[in-house]
């Protein structure tokens, strides 16, 4: 801790007075706290990062990679799965910002490919600890299946300690029994056995990188089906990672400064309420920060990436996934452009140019994109082998979707009624016939849901959303009884599900402090099994959510994708009111 301090008060008096023997003291403070032994992780961390940060202070790239590297390193052992998960979430807001820092310093230092390794594993680390216990281990089943039985049972011993009271988890499309992990181990005890398990696995032949974070190599496997770009937002300079089948390419973005993106965001905020105000001019300011999304972000990727205007009519929409970190995750970066010169040849808009999902790393995508597996608990193999039979996107053999969950609630008591939920569901049932599942207040409790979901392919919420920009595990979907929680959702295995479509307020809003976790409702619902995710950004219309819904649930059944049915339906609604970026705009797409 003393060394860590001292980094920091040499690398102030370094940037005061240029001294270059304050900053060589720096770096050596802070690459001697990473390298102390004894310390604790968070302090080794928290050295670590001061090294890196001293060494981009005085523009030693080289030395700042290997300070930030050495951080990102630290951050699993930081937050062990040993920890409950608001113990987690609190040490990791301390290295909120880590990842784009690192990545910024290995451009700088000419290590591009290096750059997306520590992007990636430096963000969503819940996120990548939950995946872990997700993973498809039929390699390991045929070369050591009773290690993967084993593995897999430590696995949903972790769900069960990290779910929510009340919330068993769901394995293989089934609820597993709600009870302490491991007839009541401690949740401490399962993780030592988890980790000892992950040694004895890595020992084996062809087994040492389980689990590991995936190389550069492993990631460019997520670009098949079109680009994916990761934006770093760093003091020591901003770019986006072009991850392509190709390779890796950096756009440098001298405007998206972490200042600038602090000042957008909350203009962006503050814009929203004056929205509502008689008079104000809130679009207005909405539509000038697209304006400068597009100028700072957008535009020069998709100039870098060669897609210069919209596809020829014989041709299909190119697809794009955005990766942001930290405070651009409140921005409508798939919104971004100059809505004026939508009808031009080379209209300065993503809309015009691309169809945009999000992911909240690539690994997530990975998973969303995944074959269905089988779980232990629903009388198939145990060894987590594909399910037979089960196409690769996990829609059922005809095409169309199977058992559709609708859940609305237009009367919430002590909150504003939703007309438009009603319509919503009544539009599904109508649409879906004997495959809807419709569950409205009193029916709409949050047990209900749960159980309806495990046997859902699909699954609409038209209902109240709550995004907890503090205590983003507790964003919530408001039911007739109790809400549905992040938490609750994080446990879930649901193999059968294809779809969510989120039509409530703030889905995909994330936390403040934890921004780089990516924790929100779009995020948890993807955790759970979904493959594709439509949320929302902010507080939406009532009234355009229902027209939006049944434009993209018409393009579904005309046997579109999730992702081009959104960007349809927000391209015409943008075409009819263009000036209203806050109606138009507020739909994403997530996932595959």
């Amino acid at each position: 801790m003393y060394l860590s301090n001292l980094a920091i008060a040499l690398r102030a008096r370094f940037e005061r007075t240029g001294s270059p023997a304050d900053l060589t003291a720096a770096i050596d403070a802070g690459r001697t706290g990473a390298e102390a032994p004894a310390a604790a992780p968070r302090l080794r961390a928290i050295a670590a990062r001061g090294w890196g940060a001293a060494a981009g202070a005085g523009e030693r790239w080289a030395e700042a990679a290997k300070g930030f590297e050495a951080a990102v390193a630290l951050v699993g052992l930081v937050t062990p799965r040993s920890l409950a998960r608001p113990d987690q979430e609190h040490l990791l807001g301390e290295l909120n910002g880590l990842a784009a820092d690192a990545a910024a310093a290995c451009v700088r230092a000419g290590r591009v490919e290096r750059a997306v390794e520590l992007f990636e594993q430096g963000r969503g680390v819940l996120l990548g600890q939950a995946l872990d216990i997700r993973t498809d281990v039929t390699e390991l089943a045929d070369a050591h299946p009773d290690l993967a039985h084993r593995f897999l049972r430590l696995c949903e011993d972790l769900d069960r300690a990290g779910g929510s009271a009340g919330s068993p988890p769901v394995v293989g499309g089934l609820s597993a029994p709600a009870a302490a992990p491991a007839d009541g181990r401690p949740r401490a005890i399962v993780a030592e056995e988890f980790d000892a398990v992950m040694v004895q696995i890595r020992e084996r032949p062809g087994f040492a990188g389980f689990l590991r974070p995936p190389p550069v190599e492993q990631l460019r496997k997520a670009a098949g089906q079109g680009p994916l770009v990761m934006v770093a937002v760093s003091r020591f300079g901003s770019c986006a990672l072009l991850l392509t089948t190709e390779g890796v390419d950096d756009v440098p973005l001298p405007l998206l400064t972490p200042n600038a993106v602090y000042e957008q965001v909350v203009e962006f905020l503050d814009a929203f309420g004056d929205t509502a105000r008689a008079g104000g001019t809130g679009e207005k300011r909405l539509d000038g920060i697209l304006g400068w999304l597009w100028d700072a972000l957008a535009g020069p990727v998709l100039d870098r990436l060669g897609i210069i205007g919209p596809p020829a009519r014989d041709r299909g929409w190119p697809r794009v996934w955005w990766c942001v970190s930290g405070l651009l995750s409140f921005l409508p970066v798939h919104a971004a452009g100059h809505h004026d010169t939508r009808r031009g040849a080379r209209p300065d808009t993503v809309v015009d140019r691309v169809v945009s999902s999000f992911t909240p790393s690539i690994r997530a995508l990975l998973h969303a994109r995944r074959t269905a597996v089988a779980g232990p608990e629903d009388g198939r193999p145990e060894d987590g082998r594909p399910k037979d039979g089960r196409p690769k996107d996990g829609r059922p053999k005809d095409g169309r979707a199977g058992r559709v969950l609708a859940v609305g609630m237009p009367r919430t008591p002590a909150m504003h009624e939703l007309p438009g939920a009603q319509a919503e569901t009544e539009a599904l049932a109508r649409r879906f016939e004997d495959r809807a599942v419709v569950l409205t207040a009193p029916r709409a409790t949050r047990d209900a849901v749960m159980t309806a979901l495990r046997a859902s392919e699909w699954a609409h919420f038209a209902c109240h959303g709550i995004a907890e920009i503090a205590d983003p595990s507790a964003s919530r979907l408001v039911l007739y009884d109790r809400p549905l929680s992040v938490a609750d959702l994080t446990p879930l295995r649901l193999e059968r599900a294809e779809l969510a479509f989120l039509s409530a307020c703030e889905t995909a809003r994330p936390g403040g402090r934890l921004a780089d976790e990516a924790i929100h409702l779009a995020s948890a619902f993807q955790l759970a099994g979904f493959r594709h995710v439509i949320a929302t950004l902010w507080l939406i219309s009532d009234s355009v959510a229902v027209d939006l819904a049944d434009q993209i649930y018409a393009t579904l059944a005309a046997g579109g994708d999730p992702a081009s049915a959104v960007h349809q339906a927000t391209r015409d609604l943008r075409d009819y009111l263009p000036r209203r970026p806050a109606l138009w705009a507020s739909h994403i797409h997530a996932g595959a």
